[in-house]
């Protein structure tokens, strides 16, 4: 009774992946943002980066910051509305407290799209005169 019950799963498990079409893999999708970039100012952080051209309709970039550890924890530190037809956009942080490295997200809203973490550690000396 034993061998019929496994020869019947075998058969059964062997005729729905013969005759199952597979299914087709998506193409990953284009990612809205490229090239992220960070630059370190005196006391603060320039976030630069791009969207792609063909957005349908506004969406919002969260910046989030973690302070040390690049696993985190992040905080929210400032939004960015991305609108149609513009491709460039920048984000300055200026509420560094302490000098160390800092650790940059993108998060997209409304598609949950992440995007780096990528370090910098700002200037904490005036710049020279």
């Amino acid at each position: 009774m034993l061998i019929k019950c496994f020869i019947f799963l075998f058969c059964s498990i062997f005729a729905v992946t013969l005759f199952v079409p597979p299914v087709a893999l998506s193409q990953k999708a284009v990612p809205t943002i490229i090239d992220f970039k960070i630059q370190a100012m005196y006391r603060a952080a320039k976030l630069t980066w791009k969207a792609k051209g063909d957005l349908k309709s506004g969406m919002v970039v969260q910046v989030l910051r973690a302070d040390t550890f690049e696993e985190g924890p992040y905080k929210e530190v400032g939004t960015v509305n991305l609108t149609p037809g513009k491709s460039a956009y920048d984000y300055v942080d200026k509420s560094m407290g302490a000098e160390a490295k800092y650790y940059y997200k993108l998060i997209i809203k409304e598609t949950d799209e992440s995007f780096g973490p990528i370090p910098t550690r700002p200037y904490f000396s005036p710049p020279a005169t």
